[in-house]
């Protein structure tokens, strides 16, 4: 306090708020449509898995729950191990008392104003100026890791910001005391790591270590900060491995005080398609040498979800950083070529697998589980911004001897420097705006590219020959305001029009965060415990509509619905490959980034033993609107019972006929010309065209001629499309029939419903197709979905479909088989030869001999199994059976859930690859699940010491500090 009250402590720290006032409203003038416009800038990744899973989290804490589980997402997740929700990082905890869609902005955006602050802070504490300060804090916190396509989901920009602050315990380590640097250390590392993005912290504490390193070997503190002689202190001295015990100290508080998170999420990493990745995957997002050289000038053509930008001036200073650091023995700090040595590292490491030593980095433990190689910015543009403020120290000292040389054009200096740095601003908002309307990523952007150049070029030049007038000018007070808006101006444009372009104009209004989509409030009135619901929808899908036709995972459970699909990298192994072996949107396959058809065929029962009682989709399951090239496609449309519906589906297309090959069957008593199918012409503007199929004209029996038949049938026969001779000469001829129903016009044809209206016969489809007779084109129509799957929704491009196969969230069954993963997974997804009804059939991962004893067939009719509480991590159920069986529940099978059975322990196995299985005795029973996260809990226990650890060091801290402050004021007394 006595520092803070000093009489020249203004004048000390002047500088410092200037600058920082003017970091202030840099960030203002860079966000005001997210400050004061009344958008939400986390589109993306933001919106779609953040700020959901964030406030259903935070819903539980408001409503007394452990955040531990969640039914609301891919049948159920751990959603603690969710680390990337951070629900411990304090820039989260606007849930608690904000509306989420504020929170969230909160959490985006901070760092763009917090990192800028801390590089500030450390490289004022290297004894850089304020504005070379200035610049280096501007580098980082607006370069390519920060304004990025990626930056507004706000995961890597948080974690990687705190690294400044860390940096800074580490220097003071070399001159102050170990315990207050320690606990600096440890809360700015506790920060990072408590974002749960383990790409950023890790990133973060290795070149947190390696500078610290670097420091006690190349850069010991000097003696003279130990009052003592003026020599370097030696190798043995234990002082100059404070730094480095400090940055270690910090990662290991840090990491124990995370413990409850990371353990949790190293659980479901074990057991997620991250647990390794292929180098082809690990390599995703490389930069080729001739692209990382492109996207430092053109970052808007060239780029990942990070780019490799920084100022221009920040490259300029940087060499002369290295040329004068190099070239001048008595200035030289190692720090320099340490920063210089982690600049070109990262730009190797950003090559990715275009150079030899990304294959060692592969074979690394720890970086081998992080991909993107263009993430590696983070690195890049922080040592090009501690380099760009050393460089500026250094050019300050030659301009300043330069304009003392020069003190005779005074006015025409500061007048030219005016004017120069208003035809940068003029010339830098024209720029801007170009940069909102160029072509990006079409055929001929080569000329786009010239134009952003060009205006790039022109913008620099005027910056740098402004700033040259401005150091130049002899008034202290001139010279400093116009050196400072100068950088401003200089490190403004570029990032401010890159981020506006990418993602600062999609700014989301607050209504869109109010509004329930119509599928989701039909799904709503039905028990979300009873029926699960699949999405079954691209990833970002509705994202900008006002009024959105349906809430993709993982916004459905905002309104608690329980969905099978889900956004969680950390998809469960198991759960991927039941489905397909889908991605992290568990739509889309690994293999061909393909949605999986074979999940709607007879033979799956995938989505019937997760409760899948409903499908949201587009039209013929597209999972894009407009996107029919993709139309699930399950082969030839096969057999329509009497009064149901088959639906057919194509590609949008032109037609004016429809082209059917049929038969009938069971159909002696259909008289000639009755309707016996209904067929619904679906058009792209929303039309039905209603056709008939007529028994004896457009389709017939197909044993017509058989001569127990003949005499029988009520109808001709209709046109004959071709005929198989059966039983040989004596035999009979089977038939298939040709019809071309016509259409008054031609249509836009989307879909097509065929509706078997008889009583008695079967329609067989063995082609359809769409003909357009000017063109002379057909386009094959196709079946959607099995029967089991009826449309029960079908407005404003929305198709919601029932499955009336769906298991229920618990049944009971007679019969067990015990099998391996592999089998199982074959039977379940319809893959095996052997037949599987998991009505009848559980099958348990055991061995023979641990098989339940079970009396087989089909479980009795009075068996029930009833759940009667349902809360997130506790299911409690009821059941009764005349005879042993298998409680089957719908719910994934995890580590950490334990069963009892009227209050007993029981044994909870894997059954039918994804759920859970409790083999019962006869009689009536009450069965308790429990979620107990058992990682979460021993790594609480773990964080609760370590805290407790952390206090008592703050308490010595305060005691030897004040007890140092008495002692030097009674020494002070004594002298006087």
């Amino acid at each position: 306090m006595r520092r803070l009250f000093k009489a020249n402590w203004w004048r000390e720290r002047r500088a410092d708020a200037g600058a920082l006032a003017c970091l202030c409203l840099f960030f203002v003038a860079f966000f005001p449509q997210g400050l004061f416009g009344g958008k939400y800038l986390f589109v993306g990744d933001g919106f779609f898995y953040s700020y959901p899973l964030r406030t259903v989290a935070w819903r539980m804490l408001r409503h007394g729950e452990w955040p531990l589980w969640t039914p609301y997402i891919m049948s159920g997740y751990p959603l603690l191990s969710m680390a990337q929700l951070g629900l411990a990082y304090p820039l989260t905890w606007g849930y608690l008392f904000l509306p989420g869609r504020i929170a969230e902005q909160v959490y985006v955006l901070a760092p763009f104003l917090l990192a800028p602050a801390f590089t500030y802070a450390y490289l004022r504490t290297l004894r850089r100026s304020p504005l070379a300060a200035l610049v280096g804090a501007l580098t980082f916190g607006y370069g390519g890791m920060m304004a990025s396509p990626l930056a507004n989901n706000g995961l890597m920009t948080n974690a990687c910001m705190w690294l400044p602050l860390l940096l800074v315990a580490v220097e003071r380590a070399r001159h102050r005391r170990f315990v207050p640097c320690l606990l600096l250390g440890t809360c700015a590392y506790t920060m990072s790591m408590l974002t749960g993005v383990g790409q950023g912290f890790l990133y973060t504490g290795l070149l947190a270590s390696a500078y610290a390193g670097f420091l006690a070997i190349f850069a010991p503190p000097r003696a003279a900060d130990a009052h003592t002689d003026q020599a370097r202190t030696g190798f043995a001295d234990v002082r100059r491995f404070i730094p480095l015990l400090v940055a270690c100290g910090s990662i290991m508080l840090a990491a124990s005080v995370a413990a409850f998170q990371l353990f949790e999420t190293a659980r479901a990493v074990k057991r997620s398609v991250r647990s390794s990745l292929s180098y082809d995957i690990f390599t995703q997002g490389a930069y080729t040498p001739a692209s990382l050289w492109k996207s430092l000038g053109a970052p808007l053509f060239y780029g990942f979800d990070m780019n490799a930008y920084v100022p221009p001036l920040a490259l300029m200073l940087m060499l002369v950083a290295v040329y004068t650091h190099a070239r001048h023995k008595l200035m030289r700090d190692p720090r320099v070529f340490f920063w210089l040595a982690i600049a070109l590292l990262a730009l190797v490491l950003m090559l990715g697998q275009h150079t030899p030593l990304y294959r060692l980095v592969y074979y690394t433990p720890l970086l081998n589980r992080f991909r993107v190689p263009s993430r590696h910015t983070f690195e890049w543009t922080f040592a090009l911004g501690v380099l760009a403020a050393y460089g500026w120290d250094a050019a300050a000292v030659v301009l300043r001897r330069r304009r003392e040389q020069q003190q005779h054009a005074r006015t025409f200096t500061l007048y030219a420097a005016l004017a120069l740095l208003a035809a940068a601003v003029a010339c830098g908002a024209l720029w801007w705006l170009r940069v909102q309307t160029l072509p990006v990523g079409v055929v001929g952007a080569a000329p786009a590219m010239t134009v952003y150049r060009l205006w790039k070029g022109a913008f620099v030049l005027l910056i740098l020959v402004a700033l040259w007038r401005a150091a130049l000018i002899t008034s202290a007070r001139w010279r400093a305001c116009l050196l400072m808006a100068c950088v401003l101006v200089g490190c403004y444009v570029e990032p401010s029009a890159l981020v506006m372009r990418w993602w600062g104009r999609l700014g989301l209004p607050a209504s869109r965060f109010a509004a329930m989509s119509d599928a989701t409030r039909y799904l709503a009135q039905f028990p979300p415990a009873e029926n699960r619901v699949f999405t079954r929808v691209d990833l970002m899908a509705e994202q900008f509509e006002s009024r959105p036709r349906l809430d993709a995972a993982n916004l459905s459970a905002l309104y608690g619905l329980h969905n099978v699909a889900g956004y969680e990298p950390l998809i469960l192994e198991r759960y991927s490959r039941a489905l397909g072996s889908v991605g992290l949107d568990t739509v889309r396959t690994f293999a061909g980034s393909v949605p999986d058809p074979s999940l709607f065929s007879t033979r799956s029962h995938v989505l019937d033993i997760l409760n899948t009682v409903f499908v949201v989709s587009y039209p013929n399951l597209n999972t894009a609107l407009g996107s029919a090239d993709e139309t699930t496609r399950l082969g030839a449309p096969g057999e329509v019972w009497p009064q149901s519906t088959k639906t057919l589906g194509t590609t949008p297309t032109v037609a004016d006929s429809l082209e059917l090959v049929t038969l009938l069957t069971h159909s002696t008593f259909e008289p000639d010309g009755k309707v016996v199918a209904q067929v619904h012409i679906y058009t792209t503007d929303g039309r039905r065209i209603d056709l008939s199929l007529r028994a004896g004209v457009d389709t017939a029996e197909w044993a017509h001629e058989r001569a127990d038949v003949r005499p029988l049938v009520k109808h001709k026969l209709a046109p004959i499309f071709d005929s198989t001779q059966v039983g040989g000469a004596d035999g009979y001829p089977a038939y298939r029939y040709k019809t071309l129903l016509t259409f008054v016009e031609p249509l836009r044809v989307r879909q097509v419903d065929v509706t078997n209206v008889s009583q008695t016969a079967h329609l067989g489809i063995f082609s359809a197709a769409l003909r357009n007779s000017q063109t002379q084109t057909s386009a094959p129509l196709f079946t959607l979905y099995s029967q089991a799957w009826q449309p029960v929704y079908e407005q404003n491009s929305t198709l919601v479909l029932r499955n009336t196969r769906a298991r229920p969230r618990a049944w009971l069954v007679a019969e067990a088989e015990a099998v391996d993963g592999e089998e199982a997974l074959a039977r379940i997804r319809g893959d095996s030869q052997a037949e599987f009804d998991p009505a009848r059939t559980v099958l348990l991962e055991v061995r023979p001999d641990e098989l339940p004893h079970l009396p087989g067939g089909t479980v009795a009719p009075e068996s029930t199994a009833q759940i009667k509480s349902y809360e997130p991590t506790r299911l409690l159920i009821e059941t009764d059976a005349p005879t042993a069986t298998v409680l089957v529940v719908s719910e994934i099978f995890y580590p950490g859930w334990t069963a009892t059975v009227d209050g007993q322990p029981a044994q909870m196995s894997v059954a039918d690859y994804l759920l859970r299985g409790v083999a019962l005795p006869a009689g009536r029973h009450t069965v308790e699940m429990r979620y107990t996260a058992p990682a979460a809990r021993t790594g609480a226990i773990i964080s609760g010491c370590t805290l407790l650890l952390l206090c008592a060091l703050f308490i010595y801290g305060r005691r030897t500090s004040a007890g140092s402050s008495t002692a030097s004021c009674s020494e002070t007394h004594k002298e006087s």
